[in-house]
């Protein structure tokens, strides 16, 4: 019967190196824990501190009353939007007509902007125009000419 292959073993060397990289790594290991403790720790503070800030501007934000536009302030921009529209369509007319004129009421189509508006003809003639906008109550919003 032949004898056995003979044991390898390691030098001691290794067994210190091995050794000593079991014990760094460990050391290691236990300075990254406390140092993310340390970190966890600061960060769920600083969660809560915004938290409560959060908490203390939607407080203060209900408490405040939202701001309102002036009475009738939509009312009046409706009313120049439609006047600037008016204005630039009878102008177009005008500049695209053979005769320089402007349109008659029959043949002037008012622009989308014043289909809720209330628009009173002052004077339109092939060579002026001028208009009012006018409130449910008769009141003036805007008012518009020209040339």
């Amino acid at each position: 019967m032949p004898a056995p292959p003979p044991r390898a073993s390691l030098p001691p060397v290794i067994w210190v190196r091995t050794l000593g990289f079991l014990v760094l790594s460990l050391g290691l290991a236990g300075c990254q824990d406390r140092q993310a403790r340390s970190d966890n720790a600061r960060l769920t503070a600083r969660i809560s501190a915004l938290e409560q800030q959060v908490n203390r501007l939607q407080q203060a934000q209900a408490e405040t009353p939202a701001p309102t536009a002036p009475d009738g302030f939509m009312a009046r921009a409706a009313a120049q939007n439609c006047a600037n529209d008016l204005s630039r369509t009878l102008e177009t007319y005008r500049r695209d007509s053979i005769d320089d004129s402007y349109p008659t009421p029959a043949r002037l189509m008012l622009p989308d902007s014043c289909i809720d508006q209330r628009v009173q003809w002052l004077t339109l003639t092939a060579q002026a125009y001028a208009f009012a906008l006018t409130d449910e109550n008769g009141g003036v919003l805007v008012r518009g000419s020209g040339p």
